[in-house]
């Protein structure tokens, strides 16, 4: 008894051992096939303008995404679902309804609501662009609220740059919009003729000027100044240069302004001087030229009869030392012997007849005439009536007519002493 008790308590025990094994598989089995029966998660973006919102999803579909992210839809929204593809990373874009002014080729005018790009919108009114048509949008643009669409029909515009021409087809916009759909690049210094911010037209021609700026350096000259200074040492009508002039040097920086690689124009921006310039001094002599008698007639003897003060020493006819010359002319005059001068002197020889505003009565004076004959030492005594008639600087007194006569009248030089 004892021994198949424990026979069958062996083979209970495997039994069991295999129920065990049975529920196990089991077990197994159907935890795969739960997890072979999940959803499977994946990455969605909700773009709604600006905002971009990501959600962990299984759902299927955008609508219910889209509300899982958030993003509430009014009742003309739209989703685009170009990137939308159930079970892998996808986007979804959100179009809001905007009220827009819609303008045809034929210039009519309408508002419309509508959601979406403005390709969507051309295409939801069976408009098609090409070379002869255009809308003043790009087709990619995304519609919002005041936007005004424009189709108009297209006209030639023409772009040279770089020496080459570019028609090209617009509809609107501004020089600049051409230049970009040219294909030109401008760079900062060129010029653009008319102003980039100028409305297109038919057949308008737009020139980019190539600009560039080149700044170089050169040593120039700077010019010596000159001075005069008065040298009385230096007899007048005479100079002479007591200082060279030497010119100095200067380095100048120019900018120069190339327009499509030739030279337009330079300007200065700065200047160094390197080396300073000397200035060249000239004296000019202020003393007067001594008046040389060069015939000097008999014997230089003269027709005053006044002595000579030994203050006066008298070379070849003319003084030594003396204050000025004047050069003027001299006629002749006489009068009856016991005669008195203005000045109250007895006539004589020498006490000759002068303009007292000139030469003041007393004055001393030496007088040779340019021709050599020599009157002599003289004295300002006496007015005569030539000082009215302004033809004579001095009378000269003689004392007798014939000698007057004789005199005439003669170009002298006053010596003043």
């Amino acid at each position: 008894m004892i021994r198949k008790m424990r026979g069958n308590e062996k083979r209970v025990r495997k039994n069991i051992g295999r129920i065990t094994a049975l529920i196990v598989v089991f077990a197994i089995v159907c935890a795969l096939t739960a997890f072979a029966a999940s959803p499977e998660f994946y990455n969605a973006d909700v773009y709604d303008g600006n905002e971009v919102t990501r959600v962990l999803t299984s759902k299927t579909d955008a609508f219910e995404i889209v509300a899982q992210a958030g993003v509430e839809l009014n009742e003309d929204d739209v989703l685009n679902l170009d990137r939308f593809t159930v079970g892998e990373e996808s986007i979804i874009i959100v179009y809001r309804a905007a009220d827009i002014e819609f303008v045809s080729a034929q210039n009519e005018a309408s508002s419309v609501r509508f959601a979406g790009t403005v390709a969507d919108f051309l295409e939801s009114r069976n408009i098609t662009l090409g070379e002869d048509y255009m809308v003043n949008y790009s087709p990619n643009t995304e519609l919002v609220n005041g936007m005004q669409i424009v189709v108009t029909k297209a006209y030639d515009v023409f772009v040279t740059a770089d020496g080459n021409t570019v028609c090209c087809k617009m509809g609107v916009g501004t020089v600049a919009d051409a230049i970009e759909k040219a294909g030109v690049s401008l760079s900062e210094n060129d010029e653009v003729t008319p102003d980039i911010y100028t409305d297109l037209s038919d057949g308008i021609e737009i020139t980019v000027n190539r600009v560039e700026f080149i700044t170089r350096e050169q040593n120039e000259a700077v010019e010596f100044s000159s001075k005069k200074v008065e040298e009385p040492k230096l007899y007048s009508g005479t100079s002479k240069i007591t200082q060279k002039g030497e010119n100095g040097v200067k380095t100048v920086t120019y900018e120069d302004k190339y327009v499509n690689g030739e030279l337009q124009s330079s300007s200065v921006v700065n200047e160094v001087l390197v080396k300073q310039a000397v200035s060249q001094i000239t004296a000019v002599g202020t003393k007067e030229k001594p008046v040389t008698v060069s015939a000097v007639k008999y014997n230089g003897s003269m027709i005053s009869e006044l002595s000579v003060p030994s203050s006066v020493t008298i070379e070849n006819g003319r003084p030594v030392n003396y204050k000025k010359i004047v050069k003027g002319k001299a006629s002749a005059y006489s009068a009856s012997s016991g005669s008195y001068t203005a000045s109250g002197r007895h006539v004589k020889p020498g006490y000759i007849a002068v303009d007292p505003n000139q030469f003041p009565y007393g004055t001393e004076l030496w007088i040779v005439s340019d021709d050599g004959i020599v009157y002599g030492y003289s004295i300002a005594a006496d007015t005569g009536g030539f000082v009215k008639k302004g033809k004579f600087t001095v009378d000269l007194y003689m004392n007798t007519d014939a000698e007057c006569e004789n005199w005439g009248a003669r170009n002298v030089t006053i010596y003043v002493l």
